[in-house]
């Protein structure tokens, strides 16, 4: 599956938005198939919804993937009360707090050679947000990455994953993979 992801994203422009949606048996993978394949862009910014900004690092070290371009906006770890403590990483209050994500956002759509956001996972934001707030969060987001020419991928969790948010999410991607 993660040379299928490759051939997917080779065939789109080089800004492009992609709503991804993985079989959570192939999520790590396919996951760090992506990451790779943005980060050989340049750098970026990897939203973490789903594991702690320490976790995340140790996983993506342990996988052998540098991580001298991303900046990570971690959305989790004060929710769960962890250290905050990082290197290229704001933390924001919790997955509820959209505004915290877009103000941490906001300096770096203004850097040079940022290339990409990588938003990992709106199934865990759709857990901790309703789907009308989110809609209106994807739409700024995907507007703000087209405003300053860059790329982004969106991950659900195809079991996950509410229909209805996907639907209205396409309106706002360039195309949607499927590997389910």
């Amino acid at each position: 599956m993660p040379i299928k992801i490759e051939e997917e994203l080779r065939k789109l422009q080089n800004d492009f938005i992609v709503l991804t949606i993985v079989p959570s048996d192939s999520y790590d993978e396919i996951n760090s198939t992506i990451l790779n394949f943005l980060v050989k862009k340049g750098k970026g910014t990897y939203i973490t919804i789903n594991k702690p900004y320490s976790t995340l690092i140790k996983n993506l070290k342990d996988k052998g993937m540098n991580l001298n371009d991303l900046y990570f906006i971690d959305c989790i770890t004060k929710e769960l009360r962890g250290s905050c403590i990082g290197e290229n990483c704001s933390f924001i209050e919790s997955p509820q707090d959209l505004t915290g994500v877009a103000v941490a956002l906001d300096s770096l759509f203004k850097k040079e050679n940022h290339e990409f956001i990588y938003i990992d996972s709106l199934d865990t934001l759709s857990v901790y947000n309703d789907i009308n707030k989110l809609i209106k969060f994807f739409h700024f987001l995907t507007g703000k990455i087209r405003l300053h020419s860059l790329s982004g991928v969106i991950i659900g969790i195809h079991e996950d994953t509410d229909k209805a948010l996907i639907s209205k999410l396409t309106q706002f991607c360039d195309k949607v993979i499927d590997l389910s």
